[in-house]
């Protein structure tokens, strides 16, 4: 019995001795113990020495390996010339891979080429596989990924091996949808804003769009003001769409809707400042806190007729206004922006008083006059015979728009919200002062305005009043018309036929001639050329 039980000990241990024996062809694993610029050396396990590695037989660059670390060797040569026994990682690990790899395992691979039907893979760099084009999980013009790439092995006859990218793909894609449900808070990264909405990643496997309408209670402000591109953010679904893939997000849905208090913050009757945010033809909407904007009709705007809303408020302006009704439901509010400033008309009699002078500006210019703005909601009409002590046809010609005038009230009739203006009774009559230094016989200068039925108005120099020069007496000469022999912007000089002023209220009138002026200058060279020659004789 001991003899064969020796026997068979011996046996093992030939059997053992075979089976480590260090052949060529032979799979080992090792440890690294030394590394140098050609390769490194491992430590094979069960005392069969060490073997040599050259770089080109390894799977990765020299840098990489690690003293200690575990590595996979087949032996490809053995006591060469100088003694030393040669092993490849790449074989080692091809063939170790070979035996241990199976359908359904997840393994990385690296991209080599492509090919008319897809790519040439290798699995660790070293297992020769094909990933098909549609199989790939790129498009057209795509770049091969760079690095190890986890792949599913889907196939395998004989030496032949096949990879999916796309399944393992859409298995995290699958796994991440089942994980991700409704009313569920997330975080992700913003990669693009669009006009519609934000991309956020939330994983390597999902992106979901924040919608415009969904980013912040306040629907005019621009995406960029509440995302910005790399940033991070929170966000609760609100959709989960996973036959489509798509997942929308709220971020807005993380904060208090600012309608819900909204009776209490901003009840009826109070007045608060706001913004205004657009001018619309019939009025403008204000916002009050970002969420919360209401519209100011232009009946609540003016309290007299309607005027013009540019005048009263632009894009921007910080203004208050009087909240006259909350309608929570349908989130509106409705405001009065005449309200919150109040009735100017209330005190229009500490404010104004008939015969006073006052400043205005020119709102609007009338066929039959000119409407002067007093203050905000206040104006009055000065009719075109109170515009200038000169004749007025258009007043046009004498105003312009927002020009800043000097007015007299003449009349404020309060209860039907009405003031008569006068901007020429704001300034002395000149006529008063032509009445005391201009007499008939005198010579006077001005400058031809227009044309007025057969003659000119000339504008007289000084005096600022208008004087009325006929045809005939605008040229010793006869002609048919004053337009042939003088034009707008002409100086002139000559003599005052007539002045007629009656009161300081009522313009005065003038006429004057060229014709007389000039007889009167010959006839006077004409006497002292006969004066001259009575001396001489």
């Amino acid at each position: 019995m001991e003899d064969r039980k020796n026997m068979s000990d011996f046996e093992q241990m030939l059997n053992d001795n075979e089976f480590n024996e260090l052949k060529k062809g032979k799979v080992f694993t090792g440890k690294v113990f030394e590394s140098d610029t050609d390769g490194i050396w491992v430590a094979l396990e069960g005392s069969n020495g060490d073997v040599f590695v050259k770089r080109e037989d390894l799977t990765r660059d020299i840098s990489e390996y690690k003293s200690g670390e575990e590595v996979t060797v087949k032996i490809v040569k053995t006591n060469d010339e100088e003694g030393l026994n040669h092993a490849s990682e790449k074989q080692g690990m091809f063939d170790k891979l070979r035996n241990e790899i199976k359908e359904g395992d997840v393994v990385k691979v690296i991209f080599k080429a492509k090919n008319l039907k897809g790519y040439d893979v290798f699995v660790n760099g070293v297992l020769k596989s094909f990933l098909p084009g549609s199989l790939s999980g790129l498009r057209q013009g795509d770049a091969m990924p760079k690095g190890l790439v986890e792949v599913k092995v889907i196939g395998i006859r004989g030496r032949s091996i096949t990879v999916s990218r796309k399944d393992l793909i859409d298995e995290k894609l699958n796994k991440a949808y089942e994980d991700l449900r409704e009313n569920m808070v997330v975080e992700g990264i913003v990669e693009s804003i669009k006009e519609f909405g934000a991309f956020v990643r939330i994983n390597d496997s999902v992106t979901a769009l924040i919608p415009k309408s969904e980013a912040t209670w306040d629907r005019n402000m621009p995406l960029e003001t509440v995302l910005k591109v790399g940033s991070k953010v929170r966000g609760m679904i609100i959709k989960v769409d996973k036959e489509n893939r798509k997942i929308s997000l709220s971020l807005k849905q993380l904060t208090e809707d600012p309608w819900i208090k909204i009776e209490e913050k901003y009840p009826v009757d109070c007045i608060v400042r706001a913004v205004v945010t657009q001018i619309l033809p019939f009025g403008f909407t204000v916002k009050l806190e970002p969420g919360v904007e209401g519209l100011i009709h232009e009946s609540e705007i003016f309290w007299v007729k309607k005027g013009r809303i540019s005048d009263v408020a632009k894009v921007g302006d910080r203004i208050e206004v009087k909240v006259l009704g909350v309608d929570t439901q349908n989130k509106k509010l409705t405001l009065s922006y005449k309200q919150a400033i109040g009735d100017p008309w209330t005190d229009i009699d500490d404010k104004y008083s008939e015969n006073e002078i006052y400043t205005g500006y020119v709102e609007k210019l009338l066929p039959n006059g000119a409407i002067i703005k007093l203050e905000e909601g206040i104006s009055g009409f000065a009719h075109v015979s109170e515009l200038s002590w000169n004749f007025v046809d258009n007043p046009q010609e004498a105003l312009k728009e927002s020009e800043k005038v000097k007015v007299k009230v003449l009349n404020i009739d309060k209860e039907n919200r009405k003031i008569k203006l006068s901007i020429k009774q704001a300034i002395d009559n000149p006529w008063k002062l032509v009445s005391q230094e201009v007499k008939k016989g005198d010579t006077v200068k001005g400058k031809v305005l227009r044309y007025q039925g057969s003659g000119a108005v000339v504008l007289i120099d000084k005096y600022d009043v208008e004087a009325f020069l006929s045809v005939k007496n605008a040229s010793v000469e006869k002609v048919e018309s004053i337009q042939t022999i003088l034009n707008p912007g002409d100086e002139v000089e000559a003599k005052v036929l007539k002045i007629d002023f009656e009161t300081e209220e009522r313009k005065g009138n003038m006429n004057i001639s060229i014709v007389d002026l000039l007889r009167d200058r010959e006839n006077k060279e004409t006497q002292e050329v006969l004066n001259q020659v009575n001396q001489e004789n």
